[in-house]
């Protein structure tokens, strides 16, 4: 596969042809994935360091060996993450500590090891930020998006995820998962192993917080500070992380609103639509088309492309209807 048309596609930039070109790429074979995802690794770790760039909208599509090349030269940024000699560790500590984010484009996602050891999977269109070190006292990231954690265990430094919901969740050593995204007022947060502290404003707007347990999901809407808290296995909350879909009883506006994060597309659906129909059902590495075929297959109603954006940046609309 085209080096470039895979840093197009990781970008945001590739037109629907080329998605559909490379997802199909990409599920023919193991070991292509493999290559995508270090691909995207690497793409991520230039991303860092050029963020101001990217952001002044002066980002472009860059060849292998350039973006190798760069990569190299912020190998040092993680030197705390990977021990990979203790001259250059104790260099970095009399530096003065640099924020980093990672913004993952709709219907991507990544994996970022921070400087403690701790892995996080970012969803699409969310963006995490951190420090390239963390201080004496606590470990502190902000989230705009979802992402799921599996901290390392620091007695000493507890791990602080902030939103931007004027909520946060507390944490020593744990796995868990936090979706809340700044455009939406819900923050839901699922725990799969320890113990959580989730600090927020309640209706009172007064602070507050819920001890969470192990195999509980939290629900809290920022606007009305009400909270709700559920049992869960976290196989649905999780799925993402790996690549799949997993429909649980889900509406189809539920079920429409996930496959429109997943492959980063806009449905519109006629009024006439009934959202009365339940769907259940896991997909692996299924390209949209054959999902869309299941619900139909499943329901009454029907859907088509209703536009075609080949060679523009326009995103794909698809017509839900009966």
């Amino acid at each position: 596969m085209n080096q470039n048309l895979l840093l197009k596609y990781i970008s945001g930039k590739a037109s629907q042809r080329e998605k559909e070109e490379v997802a199909s790429w990409m599920d023919a074979d193991a070991a292509n994935l493999k290559e995508f995802m270090s691909l995207r690794k690497s793409y991520d770790a230039f991303v860092w360091q050029d963020a101001d760039e990217l952001k002044a909208g002066q980002g472009r599509v860059l060849s292998l060996h350039v973006l190798i090349v760069k990569v190299m030269r912020i190998a040092a940024i993680f030197v705390l993450a990977f021990g990979l000699s203790y001259i250059l560790i104790q260099t970095l500590q009399k530096e003065n500590v640099e924020m980093q984010t990672v913004c993952v484009p709709a219907g991507q996602r990544t994996q970022v090891t921070l400087a403690d050891g701790t892995m996080v999977w970012v969803n699409g269109k969310s963006k995490l930020t951190f420090p390239s070190q963390f201080g004496s006292r606590m470990r502190k990231v902000k989230l705009d998006g979802e992402a799921y954690f599996e901290v390392q265990k620091d007695p000493e430094k507890q791990f602080i995820v902030v939103t931007t919901h004027q909520s946060a969740i507390k944490v020593l050593g744990t796995k868990f998962n936090v979706k809340a995204y700044k455009d939406s007022e819900e923050i839901t947060t699922t725990l799969i192993e320890g113990k959580i502290h989730f600090e927020f404003n309640n209706t009172a707007q007064k602070p507050q917080y819920i001890m969470m347990a192990p195999g509980q999901k939290l629900i809290y809407n920022s606007q009305s500070g009400r909270t709700e808290l559920y049992s869960t296995s976290g196989e649905g909350e999780l799925a993402w992380k790996d690549g799949v879909i997993v429909f649980k009883q889900a509406s189809l506006k539920d079920a429409l609103e996930i496959l429109a994060d997943r492959y980063d597309v806009e449905f519109v659906i006629r009024q006439n639509v009934p959202d009365d129909d339940l769907f259940s059902g896991t997909f692996t590495s299924r390209r949209l088309e054959q999902i869309l075929n299941y619900i139909e297959a499943s329901s009454k109603i029907r859907w088509r492309y209703l536009n075609s954006v080949q060679g523009s940046e326009e995103k794909m609309k698809i017509e839900i209807f009966i």
